[in-house]
């Protein structure tokens, strides 16, 4: 493993130590650092869609669905997976809006690109 790719991996650690923390300003931060920042789309999909279980803070849950919509724009592409999850959240009171809208930047920015 080359510095580069070390560094990448501290950076990625600490990430993953932030979102575990019990002040939410700190998770969300961390979340949106990682979904703007990680090269790796897939791996940020794998965070992103297990930020979504009903034991995560509700404001961490909406920030995810949120960052999906941004994977899509910046990656030009997102998973099957995350369309899916998406699609099952329309009917969620708390996040069928955010949802919707997650979908529409997908679809703007990803257009039928799923990865």
């Amino acid at each position: 493993m080359d510095r580069e790719e070390l560094e990448l991996e501290r950076w990625r650690a600490a990430l993953m130590s932030e979102l575990g923390s019990p002040e939410v300003g700190v998770s969300t931060r961390a979340l949106l650092a990682m979904t703007f920042d990680d090269p790796d789309r897939e791996r940020v999909e794998t965070v992103l869609l297990n930020c979504l279980s009903p034991e995560a803070d509700p404001q961490i849950r909406a920030l995810a669905v949120t960052c999906m919509g941004h994977v899509g724009r910046i990656h030009k592409a997102v998973s099957a997976d995350v369309v899916r999850r998406l699609e099952e959240l329309l009917d969620d009171a708390v996040l069928g809006g955010v949802a919707e809208d997650a979908l529409g930047d997908i679809g703007d920015f990803a257009g039928g690109s799923l990865k």
